[in-house]
């Protein structure tokens, strides 16, 4: 076990997609818990910031954005700056730990840990390349295979001398938020997913959120991606969105187009169940403790099923969520309100 007292700064580096950084947080809990006299900081980006927002144990958020995100390429030279500054600024905080966070080789985070020069680098290994030798204290990369995201992070922490079972991912919320008294069920509805495998026919979302209104007079809350399908950089779903709520003309739905990543965790937390495709939606909504009815395409459910939380899974034969009948949703949506509070 390494001594608590000779840790003064860990830099935890989760550079993916939203999803991922939320199956980090009991990472972050469990070092906070284990060195509590360490500042940890995390290296992310724009794109996902959001999630570690309010978390008290993230002494420091470190944000940069990734080239393909800016929406101008005039605005390229500027990010590239801001970075270069930025990795300035972390080599300068003399990082005891840099961890890797991922179950996998992420040979990419190693440039940047290279300007940053940590004391140590924590991460999974590849034998066959010679970055691997960057990481002094690693664990193999296939000990991740089979591994549900969460579990594989968390394994990161044996050369730490830490084993253990980890919690319930986390997203924090402002408490003002308005969580939900109401009497009637309010049900989540988010309609979006950047894979094709993922998504969920918009005629198949608009007889379940007739089941939803008929059967339990239920509250829907409809998120998308906001923008057009032609957008080639960043498409969205406001075709999709119109045409179910043009086929509701009821008032049925209330529409919540996701702006911000920040937007859409304080909308969740007023919902009481979630339905949505495996994402990033999927993994917020199970760090703020929603019972999850989800679509899986052609991704791993061991992997990225929802973690901590109750939740029905359904993925077709044909790993296309597309091929998934409303009446299997509905089906699957009654088990989960049977099983509401229960552990995952």
């Amino acid at each position: 076990m390494i001594s608590a007292e000779n840790i003064k700064k860990i830099l935890v580096v989760r550079r993916d997609n939203i999803g991922d950084l939320v199956c980090t947080t009991p990472l972050f809990a469990v070092l906070k818990s284990r060195f509590p006299g360490a500042a940890i900081h995390a290296l992310v980006n724009s794109y996902n910031a959001a999630v570690l927002e309010g978390n008290p144990n993230v002494a420091k958020i470190h944000v940069y954005e990734k080239l393909k995100h800016r929406q101008k390429l005039r605005d390229i030279p500027g990010a590239i700056a801001r970075r270069i500054r930025l990795l300035y600024e972390l080599r300068h905080e003399k990082f005891d730990y840099a961890i890797v966070a991922g179950s996998g080789f992420q040979p990419r985070v190693l440039n940047y840990l290279r300007a940053i020069r940590p004391r140590h680098i924590v991460g999974y290994t590849d034998s066959t390349n010679p970055r691997s030798r960057m990481i002094d204290l690693g664990v193999p990369a296939d000990d991740a295979n089979g591994l549900h995201e969460v579990i594989a992070v968390m394994n990161l922490l044996k050369p730490l001398g830490i084993h253990e079972t980890p919690s319930p991912v986390k997203v924090y919320y402002r408490r003002n938020a308005g969580e939900s008294n109401c009497e009637r069920l309010r049900v989540g509805v988010h309609i979006s997913s950047r894979k094709p495998s993922q998504r969920w026919p918009a005629e198949n979302f608009i007889e379940f959120i007739r089941f939803l209104r008929r059967e339990y007079d239920a509250e829907v809350f409809l998120y998308w991606s906001p923008g057009t399908q032609t957008d080639s950089r960043h498409p969205g779903d406001d075709e999709k969105a119109d045409e179910i709520i043009r086929a509701l003309q009821d008032g049925a739905v209330i529409p919540v187009p996701t702006f911000t990543l920040r937007a859409l965790i304080e909308s969740l937390v007023k919902t009481d169940v979630v339905v949505c495709s495996d994402g990033g939606a999927m993994h917020l909504a199970a760090g703020l403790r929603k019972p999850i009815l989800c679509f899986f395409g052609d991704s791993d459910a061991v992997k990225w099923h929802p973690w901590g939380v109750p939740f029905e899974l359904i993925q077709a034969a044909s790993r296309r969520a597309s091929d998934i009948s409303t009446a299997g949703a509905i089906e699957a949506f009654k088990k989960l309100l049977n099983k509401k509070g229960s552990p995952a």
